[in-house]
């Protein structure tokens, strides 16, 4: 029976995760830190979802001292914090994945899995043009539509902003 350890400050994502996974047929036992941790010596946990800025606490510290504990665990960072330099030394601490929140259900079983989600395009999500272009008309508004000022403030030429405003039109 695959048993899964949640490390996870935020009480309600914590509560949410450990239902679910026990809806798939997890054994759960849940914390809101390492530090709170008071596992059974019979829970031995074959994987663990370990959020990465715990209050007071940090989860590659708590993924450290686990992977110690546990070695064959199969870990995964969950964090809303991502970055290039926690996710290179999360990997180098031992974890299988580095996960950005909001993360669904399947996701994170697949980063346990190493494999890729199913049905990836299917997914839909924001695209980057999307986001900028909302950017952009929150900077034109708050410069009250001046172009050349809307440029200033995105640290682009004024040419270069008005050849993205013709495209988005």
């Amino acid at each position: 029976m695959n048993k899964l350890l949640i490390l996870e400050d935020d009480d309600l994502l914590r509560e949410i995760l450990r239902e679910s996974f026990r809806e798939r047929g997890y054994a759960v036992e849940d914390y809101p830190g390492l530090k709170a941790m008071t596992a059974p010596d019979d829970f031995v946990p074959t994987h663990a979802i370990i959020d990465l800025k715990m209050q007071g606490e940090s989860g590659l510290d708590a993924l450290a001292s686990l992977k110690e504990k546990y070695p064959d665990c199969r870990m995964i960072i969950l964090t809303g914090y991502g970055s290039i330099a926690t996710a290179v030394q999360a990997i180098k601490l031992g974890a299988m994945n580095y996960i950005c929140k909001p993360a669904t259900l399947d996701e994170i079983e697949c980063a346990f899995r190493e494999t890729a989600m199913p049905a990836w395009d299917a997914v839909e999500r924001p695209r980057l043009h999307e986001h900028e272009r909302e950017y952009i008309e929150k900077v034109l508004q708050d410069v009250a539509g001046n172009v050349s000022r809307a440029a200033r403030v995105l640290g682009i030429h004024r040419q270069s902003l008005q050849r993205k405003l013709r495209k988005y039109t």
